[in-house]
């Protein structure tokens, strides 16, 4: 056997070497072909074979063109390869990379580059990689980024493709719909432009999407950069690699403001009607439609404005907010502005032009005056809308927003049609409330009726009963009203009993009630007091506020109340009984002089009893002939002559006696029984002296005194004209006197009233002069004849110095408008010669004589004139 040669370490290395290469050359997946300068094949790899499918027969035959020849025909374009292949052997030192393609649609890259040792070209080697599925890969991907593009540059939609990390990687052109070209670039942060207060929760679900690869959809806003807002609903798809791994996701987005803000709209309106349906009252609903409307619309607060028809001036009336601290401020400072409805401003612009109006950036509006307080609380958008009935503005309505909010004609259009809602619904309810008010409250005052009076007892006795407390009734009477309200008129009454009930407001708790029941009286109920002490507090409060004057009119006018008083329970158990002793209380006050109070007791009913039972017996005083008149001397103060009789009623009452005027006139005036008793004495007073006429030297005068019932009573002129043709007395036998109170009342009709009078041939006299608020000048204008100077002025003379300069003055005037001049009430030598001195015509009073029976004025008379006849000779 023949024995093998070792080998030398050169050779091992070189075979290792050899060795090494070969396998490289296996390993590779491209196809690897080494030629020498003249193209002829030195060694490929298997890859290279297999990839340019040439039969191993071919390859083994050292025929490099059959080789050649069989790459070529599968070639595309084997003249471009032949052609490269050419170029490269005639430029040795290139190296050259391009693709080659098969008619049967695969693509290899094709490598080449020369085989160098030491630094000798001695061969090329080329290399060829199949990327036939890469570039159809390639070209699929490429094929559908342009589909996907397609699509997103030709959808409304907002279509974005990011990383797993949110970063853009492309947006689609829809975007600069929403956001200027340049805020929306590849690479930056889809996130930064979500709301605030979205974007964690936005943030939460992409990391979800990315970590399950299923995709959710959901709803935010974008802020944008001039401060408004977006809603946007949006849903993620994941694109996976090849290992299946997230890599991308893809975001189609699409602005839904409109459909939001149109939904926001309906479930306004919705809300807002349902509001007005459910709502009794006016403060009840209108707070309710502002924070329905704020929490409906997104807007931070809101507010309504009215008219105060006090001030003339737009204020705020009522407000709401979130829980913002800063728009609470900003809310709380509204709450105290007022403005003039002028044109300026948005509520005055909204109130003036009846339409709404809406201001995207308050704080770049010139005209919106409130901008600093707005600024200070981060206020931007705001808009406002009137609250109509008709055409007449009730209110507006104005609400702001944190955001930069561009106007939405559609929520523009719909509060016409809300405002107008709301409108109608004010209105009514403040027809509602105003019928309901005037059915509860003096329309005069504004104080409770007695309706509502009632309505209050009733609870206030129901708790009363049930917790043991006492009330009180306090029943006020207006002492000298009926004189005011006759001499100074009825609409400067109206305007005392107005500003007597806001004093009486003034005196009582809010727990309290304070009622007017007509004329003027007044209702007290006080509730839950802890002693008497305190309801007489409370009288004393009220006479107190009441004794300040009055200044109506540029008149100064004093006023007293008479107060009654009747406790629950000791003093009656329901309202009938407190009332009725509550009011005999207060007539025993104005027994007592007025300007009192006093409590009920049961000796008062004895008394009403009595003063009841004289009132009744009155009513048929007339027929049963008990009325008798007494005459009172009217005396000339030169001569001492009677020149005339005053008529004076007495009531002959079967059980009480002789009763002055006093017992009973006032009732009589009060039940309108003054008209037929005043024309009874008209009668009699005329048929009475005219018989007496043939025992005077000279026309006797009898002066019969008018009430202010009788004084506008229609039938006054007829029943004058009848009383002198009954008793055949001349008219200037007759003398008619009339209180200064009655003529002032209303001067015109009173000049009417006299000049018809004087028109007869009566004589007219003015009664107790110098009490009322008439003046000698305004007594010019009516046909007077004498003036009647009041006691109460005689009976101080001459030691009261006042009293006195009144007197002579009356005196005087009188004389200068050629008035007789008659004092009452003499009844000292002192007043008559001071009446004497200073010219005074005639006088009456007890100095000479007390008013007699017609019978015994007779013999005085028929006396009087054998004296005055005897000092006539003498």
């Amino acid at each position: 056997m023949k024995k093998s040669r070792s080998l030398g370490p050169a050779e091992v290395d070189h075979r290792k070497s050899l060795s090494l290469l070969r396998a490289t050359l296996e390993s590779t997946a491209d196809g690897v072909l080494v030629v020498d300068n003249l193209g002829k094949i030195t060694t490929y790899n298997q890859q290279f074979a297999e990839m340019w499918r040439i039969p191993s027969n071919i390859l083994s035959s050292g025929n490099d063109d059959d080789a050649l020849n069989h790459v070529l025909e599968q070639l595309k374009d084997p003249e471009q390869f032949r052609a490269k292949v050419s170029d490269l052997y005639a430029h040795p030192g290139q190296e050259s990379f391009d693709t080659i393609e098969f008619k049967d649609g695969r693509i290899f890259e094709r490598y080449s580059r020369p085989q160098l040792v030491e630094g000798q070209t001695i061969g090329r080697v080329w290399s060829f990689r199949d990327v036939t599925e890469h570039r159809r890969a390639e070209e699929q991907l490429r094929e559908s980024e342009e589909r996907f593009r397609l699509i997103a540059e030709n959808v409304g939609d907002l279509v974005a493709m990011v990383d797993t990390r949110g970063r853009r990687i492309y947006s689609s052109p829809s975007f600069r719909t929403v956001f200027k070209n340049d805020e929306i670039r590849p690479g930056t942060d889809s996130f930064k432009e979500i709301h605030p207060d979205d974007r964690e929760r936005v943030r939460g679900i992409f990391n979800e999407t990315v970590r399950t690869g299923i995709g959710q959809r959901t709803e935010f806003r974008f802020l944008l950069k001039d401060g408004a807002v977006r809603y946007i609903e949006s849903e993620g798809r994941v694109i996976r690699d090849a290992a299946g791994t997230v890599t991308k996701v893809v975001l189609v987005s699409r602005d839904i403001s409109e459909r939001k803000r149109a939904e926001q709209r309906e479930n306004m309106e919705h809300a807002v009607t349902r509001v007005l349906a459910e709502s009794e009252t006016l403060s009840e609903a209108i707070p309710r439609i502002v924070q329905t409307i704020c929490e409906t619309l997104d807007w931070d607060c809101g507010a309504r404005w009215s008219m105060d028809e006090r001030r003339k001036a737009i204020s705020c009336v009522e407000t709401w907010s979130g829980p913002d601290k800063a728009v609470i401020q900003f809310i709380s400072e509204v709450r105290n502005l007022t403005f003039q409805p002028t044109n300026k401003g948005l509520v005055r612009q909204v109130w003036v032009s009846g339409t709404p109006h809406w201001i995207p950036d308050v704080s770049r509006d010139e005209g919106f005056e409130r901008a600093q307080l707005a600024a200070k609380a981060g206020l931007h958008g705001a808009f406002a809308f009137p609250v109509l009935a008709g055409n007449v503005t009730l209110a507006v309505l104005e609400f702001f927003s944190s955001e930069i909010r561009n106007p939405d004609p559609s929520l523009l259009q719909m509060v016409r049609v809300i405002g107008s809602q709301i409108g109608q619904f004010m209105a009514r309810k403040q027809a509602e409330e105003n019928l309901l008010y005037v059915a509860t409250h003096d329309t005069l005052t504004g104080l409770p009726n007695r309706y509502m009076f009632n309505q209050r007892f009733a609870h206030a006795l129901n708790n009363a009963q049930r917790y043991h407390r006492s009330m009180a009734l306090l029943f006020l009477d207006l002492d000298r009203f009926k004189f005011i309200n006759d001499t100074l008129g009825h609409p400067f009454g109206d305007r005392l009993l107005q500003e007597v009930a806001g004093r009486l407001r003034l005196c009582l708790r809010e727990s309290d009630t304070i009622a007017r029941f007509g004329g003027d009286e007044f209702v007290a109920l006080i509730e839950d007091f802890a002693a008497p002490g305190d309801v007489v507090s409370v009288a004393q409060k009220i006479l107190h506020a009441l004794r300040w004057p009055f200044m109506l009119q540029g008149e100064t006018s004093h006023m007293t109340a008479s107060i009654g008083i009747s406790l629950y329970p000791n003093d009656g158990e329901d309202l009938a009984s407190l009332l009725k002793n509550a009011d005999i209380a207060t007539y025993r006050a104005k027994e007592q002089g007025k300007n009192t109070y006093l409590f009920y007791s049961g000796e008062m009913n004895d008394h009403l009893s009595a003063r009841i039972a004289k009132e009744t017996r009155l009513q048929g005083a007339l027929e049963r002939n008990e009325f008798i008149l007494h005459y009172e001397p009217k005396v000339e103060i030169n001569t001492g002559r009677i020149t005339g009789m005053e008529a004076l009623i007495r009531w002959q009452h079967p059980e009480l006696g002789l009763l002055p005027p006093l017992e009973f006139i006032g009732h009589a005036e009060t039940s309108g029984l003054i008209v037929p008793i005043g024309a009874w004495v008209l009668r009699t007073a005329c048929v009475q002296n005219q018989t007496l006429q043939g025992r005077a030297p000279a026309p006797l005068t009898v002066s019969v005194n008018l009430s202010a019932r009788q004084f506008e009573d229609k039938h006054l002129l007829r029943e004058i004209e009848r009383a002198l043709a009954e008793s055949a007395l001349k008219p200037n036998c007759l003398e008619l006197e009339i209180t200064e109170s009655m003529v002032m009342r209303d001067i015109q009709n009173s000049k009417k009233i006299l000049d018809g009078i004087k028109s007869m041939g009566i004589r007219l006299a003015i009664d107790d002069f110098g009490t009322g608020y008439s003046s000698l000048i305004s007594i010019k204008r009516f046909p007077f004849d004498c003036i009647k100077i009041d006691r109460s002025f005689i009976k101080d003379i001459p030691q009261d110095p006042d009293d006195v300069a009144i007197t002579q003055a009356i005196i005087a005037m009188a004389h200068s408008l050629r008035l007789k001049v008659i004092a009452e009430g003499v009844e000292t030598q002192e007043q008559l010669d001071f009446l004497t001195e200073h010219g005074c015509h005639e006088f009456q009073g007890y100095f000479f004589r007390k008013p007699q029976p017609a019978e015994d004025f007779s013999k005085l008379l028929r006396d009087n004139n054998a004296l005055t006849a005897i000092t006539a000779t003498g």
